[in-house]
């Protein structure tokens, strides 16, 4: 597999497939560049070829956002930069029953309640399962109560474990549409919300 990159600012534009055999540079570099949307002179494009089967796949992994070449020009390399954002993706255990609007539902009964989990994902939704994914959250919803994952005491917040986290969304006696909204102080963990129908 071949990855061309400009040499001027060292952006990858596109990579070859990979395969059992790779093509010659010079022709990976031509039909690379013609297929770019401002091709310029072959002359402004190297390439570094890859061969390793594990390495190509994950190169491939992190292509466009997180591959990047760096060195000098006369030895240049390839790295996997870490992500430098993180958001968050929240699920309810409620079913959807309603054909077109995509909202999980429980009863507006006020005691009917639905598991919701958190979490933190990287730039390409791969959870984030570290011991340092431990950030404190902070919960806000316009209706229904909050409450910790058994359902027994009311919060405003909880904080991650290895990067995930349940609270319950308790409903109201009143048939209307809550947005739970969970929120970070950290600039690189980028909040979410859920919508939940008291039917």
């Amino acid at each position: 597999m071949w990855i061309i990159y400009k040499k001027s600012d060292r952006q990858i534009i596109g990579v070859t497939a990979l395969g059992p055999k790779d093509a010659d540079k010079n022709v990976a570099l031509a039909e690379v560049v013609k297929g770019s949307v401002k091709p310029g002179k072959l002359s402004e494009y190297d390439a570094l070829q890859v061969t390793d089967i594990s390495l190509a796949r994950r190169y491939m992994e992190a292509f466009p956002h997180r591959l990047r070449v760096v060195g000098d020009a006369s030895k240049p390399r390839l790295v996997v930069r870490d992500p430098e954002s993180f958001s968050l993706f929240l699920e309810s255990d409620a079913e959807d029953k309603h054909p077109v609007d995509g909202i999980p539902e429980i009863a507006a009964d006020g005691t009917s309640s639905t598991l919701l989990t958190i979490t933190k994902i990287d730039e390409r939704f791969t959870p984030q399962k570290g011991d340092g994914d431990n950030e404190e959250l902070y919960l806000r919803t316009d209706h229904g109560i909050i409450r910790d994952e058994k359902g027994e005491t009311d919060i405003n917040k909880v904080k991650l474990l290895q990067g995930q986290a349940r609270i319950r969304l308790v409903s109201e006696k009143l048939k209307r549409v809550a947005t739970l909204q969970v929120m970070s102080v950290s600039s690189h963990l980028h909040e979410a919300s859920i919508r939940i129908e008291f039917i």
